[in-house]
């Protein structure tokens, strides 16, 4: 995530932990509700699953390979990365169009008149893609059913989220499961760069941030769309209110 509100932060940090946490922690005017659930459940185990196009086969290949070469990392407003040495430093979003370029660079072919892409433009490149067949080597997914490793998941900050960022941006790295218990849950092991580690997390906490796999949860309307997120899991004390998108690069 771009820049979180350092009282959010420490909300959700302290959710973390297991402490108990109620709904008027937080102000009101603060797009975030309770977990569906009065008690903490456990996430399934991951499972990985196959990737539906090569695109999204070679982001894989290029996420495992920053995974087993990375010595060290840091959440940066900027690309700085030293593949050689084992040194990424990027957000959310530099990361995922460092990724594409190499994976599916038709994808972010449209970004190249910016100075960096922003999470707000990812969500507007899947929000413009068609379900059912690639434009521009996108795809939307409508379903969160129909995810595979190597989609993506974006979304835009909510009106009232204490954050400067625009956003949110990364990689499906397991197909993601029902939460057994918390309706309407779908947990998933994803890969981003962030300031704040996720649930069961390759990052330490407290640290630097940037590039690591841990686990999400998203919070899914009837239909499968994605209607809430919860940062850290089944473990997250407030779900934060916003459209999930997700999208698939290919062919």
């Amino acid at each position: 995530m771009k820049r979180v509100g350092i009282a959010l932060g420490l909300v959700l940090a302290v959710a973390s932990c297991g402490e108990a946490q109620t709904q008027n922690e937080w102000p009101e005017d603060w797009p975030i509700v309770p977990p569906p659930t009065e008690h903490p459940v456990p996430p399934p185990p991951p499972i990985r699953g196959e990737p539906a196009t090569r695109a999204a086969t070679r982001a894989l290949e290029v996420l495992g390979r920053v995974r087993s070469g990375m010595r060290e990392t840091g959440y940066r407003h900027a690309l700085s990365v030293d593949e050689r040495h084992g040194r990424y430093f990027f957000d959310c979003s530099i990361m995922v169009q460092w990724v594409l370029r190499q994976a599916a660079p038709r994808t972010v072919a449209q970004f190249a008149g910016l100075d960096r892409a922003r999470a707000i433009h990812f969500v507007r490149a899947i929000e413009r893609a068609p379900v059912g067949r690639f434009s521009r080597g996108w795809q939307r997914l409508e379903r969160i059913q129909d995810v595979r490793p190597g989609d993506l998941f974006a979304w835009r900050r909510p009106e009232g989220f204490p954050s400067n960022n625009t956003g949110h941006v990364g990689f499906f790295v397991s197909t993601p499961q029902r939460v057994p218990g918390l309706p309407g849950g779908w947990a998933a092991r994803i890969s981003d760069a962030s300031r704040f580690a996720h649930q069961n997390d390759t990052r330490p906490w407290p640290g630097d941030g940037g590039f690591g796999t841990g686990t999400i949860v998203f919070l899914t309307d009837e239909q499968g769309h994605g209607t809430h997120y919860g940062w850290w899991g089944t473990q997250s004390a407030g779900y934060v209110v916003t459209p999930i998108l997700f999208a698939r690069v290919g062919p």
